[in-house]
């Protein structure tokens, strides 16, 4: 029963990232301003995963015209959710 609601919970925490990125990468096309609270509470969630991938994009492709590092944000997201998922697989 614990085990279920904190898989349940930690499966929530993952989706609520995954939606963060996507409304990251919509606030990213109209810009609403660096004081809005909105967009600095969802750079506030999604730069801890952002970053790492801008780095990584810049590192295999440098001045590159299009931002892919949202995919690598989910790439990277969803390693860490399969890793999570395994060690509360063991317990």
């Amino acid at each position: 029963m614990v085990s279920n609601t904190i898989t349940t919970a930690v499966s929530l925490l993952f989706r609520l990232l995954e939606g963060a990125i996507l409304i990251d990468v919509l606030l990213s096309w109209i810009a609403p301003g660096r004081r809005d609270p909105f967009t600095n509470f969802i750079h506030s969630l999604t730069d801890p995963l952002m970053k790492p991938a801008r780095s990584f994009q810049n590192k295999i492709a440098p001045n590159l015209m299009i931002d892919f590092s949202p995919i690598f944000a989910f790439v990277l997201l969803d390693v860490l959710r399969n890793l999570v998922f395994a060690i509360l697989g063991m317990f």
